[in-house]
């Protein structure tokens, strides 16, 4: 983190401009639970709207503040990634939480900005993006490369064939590790330098492959009529 973590103030909550990171308390979750937020840049006359950026799975804020937050800020946007509970760092505070329990995350950041936020969604995000315009009111949501409302089922059968043995570990420890090997084949196209995706597979966590797997594969799908 770029700066000592700290609560968002009243000041913050309504604040249209900020330039460091900090801890949003979670809104109806676990004791204590805290969220790890990236906030840059200022709303403008010409952008009033600001951008919420949601991660997908492995990964935490990190991944969009490298490419993402700065462009967008200095085309006059404030931009704001958090890192979902469990992920980068956000304790998990339990073992097994839910599609809704992330929802909520996003939810908790949204609050403590002046106004209601565009939600951009990559891959695990973008169904969690999907999941949150069932409840939550938004300007717009984007997604990118996501989860489809179908679910991950056949995602789920790919791995289990490709990769039986680390599918049998997910199964026992709840928990689904990236490899560099399976991060290239995720999230890199062929051409990228393994220097890359050595360095990025570094950074990626292991993944909640327990309830969340299942709430992605047939339990909490999107309504698309929401």
């Amino acid at each position: 983190m770029q700066s000592e973590a700290r609560r968002p103030t009243a000041q913050h909550q309504i604040a249209p401009c900020f330039g460091e990171d900090y801890i949003v308390a979670v809104s109806g979750g676990y004791p204590g639970a805290m969220l790890e937020v990236i906030d840059k840049g200022c709303s403008s006359e010409s952008h009033p709207v600001p951008l919420l950026f949601v991660h997908g799975g492995w990964h935490g804020a990190w991944c969009w503040d490298e490419h993402f937050l700065d462009f967008f800020v200095d085309k006059g946007y404030r931009t704001v990634a958090l890192s979902l509970r469990g992920h980068g760092n956000s304790p998990a505070g339990k073992r097994n939480y839910s599609i809704a329990d992330l929802v909520a995350d996003v939810g908790s950041v949204a609050e403590t900005l002046p106004s209601r936020p565009v939600v951009i969604g990559h891959s695990m995000g973008g169904f969690i993006v999907q999941k949150y315009l069932e409840s939550y009111a938004a300007p717009a949501g984007v997604l990118l490369a996501t989860m489809p409302s179908r679910g991950i089922g056949g995602w789920l059968l790919r791995q289990w064939k490709r990769h039986p043995f680390q599918m049998v570990r997910a199964t026992v420890t709840t928990k689904l590790s990236c490899t560099p090997k399976l991060a290239r084949e995720l999230f890199f196209s062929p051409e990228a330098p393994e220097s890359d995706v050595v360095r990025y597979a570094a950074r990626l966590g292991e993944e909640n492959s327990g309830r969340l797997m299942l709430d992605m594969a047939l339990l909490s799908l999107p309504k698309l009529n929401a």
